[in-house]
């Protein structure tokens, strides 16, 4: 959710695993980012003419791409949804421009009405005439036959233009300029052999919206049409912080407009005015704001925002958008970030995914619980397979390796909680630094349930106790209704097996955060919520002869228990399984280190809790001796 605001990186360039990027590259040659630039000015538009487009700036790609592998007569085409061409109904297009960052040949601009979304289906072309030569920049094609708008039969127009491919690595491999810059629309590629003769989404628009748009003249175009579009906003909001949103407002008219007033409505009633926070025009904002939430109860609302003046005179029945969200009053902090790793012995590429979570790891510190499900992708012969962690697997969605969720959170709504994790290692840190802000910084999912775990080892029998506790917020059962999934990990570090690593078994290969055991459900136990306001349950696992139970912890996390994506987790847990038995382990993460030294100073200093494991020399205060003991149990004194 909220992708064009929250993302920092162009990240499916970095992906070594991603099919869209094996065939869709970009020059390499060029700087990285997703920052565009703008062109020279193109030719200035008739009193009466309007760009049509995903976007209407000026803006191009500093860095082309192409599907620089093969080679052929390939178009590229953008899908206008109904609501972006009704504007200009009965308008004609008198030209058509696009924008390359090199030269083409065998060139031709086209418009094709489209009948049908899903599948996408497109009739015989209303627009197609040939280019004869292309430079660098704008280009921009006058229409020998000017076609007249009409939207009556129709779900959208595809706009586009054809090239062809050169195969190889030179700057002209890469003409296709894709800029970060309106409300990125889905574009189509049709490559003949390569997409089986059929439009294809090859992942075009993770780089952004191709640079195509048509002019349009029309004598009755208005001077001022506000348009809203896009509105988005996180699903949950505490009602004392506001709801906070964005939308794409503009002006599909031919003058700019400097004065008009929109409500923000909460269930039809008005929470506040935005009053002419910028000048409009085709090119359009990205508008953020807080709406307030005074007097909201707790549950589902919609939220609305509503035309209420433009150019100074009121309107009625004005254009509107609106979305809907759940408020809540308080919930608790969240304790642990789940990240789920789905990786294999045999995935050539599942190393570059644990060193993306490595550096996520540094980032997040004690943060984020890490769960490696191993499973049989793409081949068996994994030794840290279970049958129950192939279930989860296929309960989330998960058909490829590396890949993982992160707290099963569909931030981008893409449809899936799995998100790739076969980054190059050049780019780990960028790609770490990517899914913190996006999943966990910017994660508005309410906790609204703690957790406590209490494991009990029975060393003569090998037999583990888990007792799994916590307390339920006041609005949990309005918000996610009267039952909970509670499911329990078991895992273990410092598994050392051989690991496929980009085309070399590496035999000596350290595994850790394995999922040796799921003494829960695979998709969770139901816990039911309906009038109460703590749980409990518990869990017996025998631990095998060969697992160490001092390199073993317990997770546990809360979490929806709905169909496709509704399945986040609300809250998560850690703790060593032998918790109760390591000397100097002040901060419960089941080791001695640093951490521990400087837990018992700011205790010491009165800056956090006083814990009695804290007092290691047993004289009822702590003070420099036990900083100085567990210094010792660190350095092994």
């Amino acid at each position: 959710m909220m992708k064009k605001f929250l993302l920092s990186f162009v990240l499916v360039a970095m992906c070594a695993t991603l099919a869209n990027a094996q065939l869709l590259q970009r020059n390499a040659a060029q700087p990285l980012t997703p920052r565009s630039m703008k062109a020279p000015v193109a030719k200035a538009l008739g009193p009466n003419q309007l760009y049509m487009g995903p976007y209407v700036s000026d803006a191009l790609s500093d860095s082309g791409l192409g599907l620089a592998g093969y080679e052929g007569v390939f178009q590229m085409g953008t899908v206008l949804p109904l609501e972006m061409v009704e504007p200009f109904n009965g308008g004609e297009v008198k030209a058509i421009r696009f924008g390359l960052c090199a030269p083409i040949s065998d060139g031709a601009v086209f418009i094709y009405p489209v009948t049908s979304m899903s599948p996408l289906t497109l009739g015989e072309p209303l627009v197609w005439q040939d280019v004869a030569t292309t430079v660098t920049g704008w280009n921009q094609v006058e229409l020998t036959n000017p076609f007249t708008i009409s939207t009556d039969g129709i779900v959208g127009l595809m706009l586009g233009y054809q090239y062809k491919q050169i195969k190889g690595s030179t700057t002209n491999c890469y003409p296709i300029s894709v800029v970060e810059e309106g409300n990125i629309l889905t574009s189509y590629t049709n490559a003949g052999s390569l997409t089986n003769n059929q439009w294809q989404d090859i992942g075009l628009s993770d780089y952004g919206n191709l640079s195509v748009q048509a002019i349009v003249e029309n004598e009755n175009f208005p001077p001022y049409n506000l348009v809203m579009a896009n509105l988005v906003n996180y699903n949950y909001a505490k009602i004392s912080d506001g709801l906070a949103f964005a939308v794409n407002l503009s002006n599909y008219g031919i003058a700019t407009l400097e004065n008009y007033t929109i409500d923000m409505l909460v269930d039809d009633e008005v929470m506040g005015t935005i009053d002419s926070p910028q000048a409009l025009t085709m090119a359009g904002v990205n508008y953020q704001n807080i709406c307030p939430l005074d007097g909201v109860t707790s549950g589902e609302h919609t939220f609305t925002l509503r035309a209420k003046t433009v150019a100074g005179e009121e309107v009625i029945d004005g254009p509107s958008v609106s979305s809907t969200f759940m408020a809540y009053t308080a919930a608790f902090p969240r304790q642990k970030n789940l990240v789920e790793q789905f990786t294999s012995t045999t995935c050539t590429w599942c190393p570059l995914g644990t060193t993306v979570l490595k550096e996520l790891q540094k980032l997040c510190g004690d943060n984020m619980v890490w769960a490696a499900v191993h499973v049989n992708i793409p081949s068996t012969g994994d030794p840290f397979v279970i049958s129950k962690g192939s279930q989860l697997a296929n309960y989330l969605g998960c058909n490829s390796a590396p890949s993982g969720t992160f707290n099963r959170f569909d931030a981008e709504m893409t449809g899936s909680v799995i998100h790739s994790l076969g980054y190059y290692e050049q780019y780990a840190q960028q790609a770490a630094q990517m899914f913190k802000e996006l999943y966990f910084d910017n994660n508005p999912t309410p906790a609204l349930a703690s957790l406590n775990i209490e494991p009990t080892y029975d060393e003569s029998t090998r037999k583990l106790a888990i007792k799994v506790s916590g307390q339920l917020g006041e609005d949990f059962a309005t918000i996610y209704g009267s039952t909970m999934g509670l499911t329990v990990y078991v895992t273990e570090d410092s598994l050392v097996a051989r690991q496929l690593n980009q085309g070399t078994y590496v035999n000596d290969y350290l595994h850790n955060n394995v999922v040796r055991a799921i003494p829960s459900a695979f998709s969770g136990d139901v816990i039911s919520v309906t009038g109460k306001t703590d749980f409990e349950k518990g869990y017996i696992v025998t631990l095998n002869s060969t697992w160490k139970p001092e390199k073993m912890h317990v997770i546990a996390l809360a979490h929806r228990l709905g169909a496709g994506t509704d399945k986040e987790v609300i809250n998560c847990e850690q703790v060593p399984l032998l918790s109760a038995g390591v000397i100097g382990d002040i901060n419960g993460d089941g080791k001695v280190d640093i951490a521990d030294v400087n837990a018992v100073i700011n205790m010491m200093l009165g800056k956090a809790e006083v814990v009695p494991a804290a007092d290691l020399d047993g004289d009822g205060k702590v003070d420099i001796s036990d900083v100085n003991a567990v210094i010792n149990l660190m350095l092994g004194k």
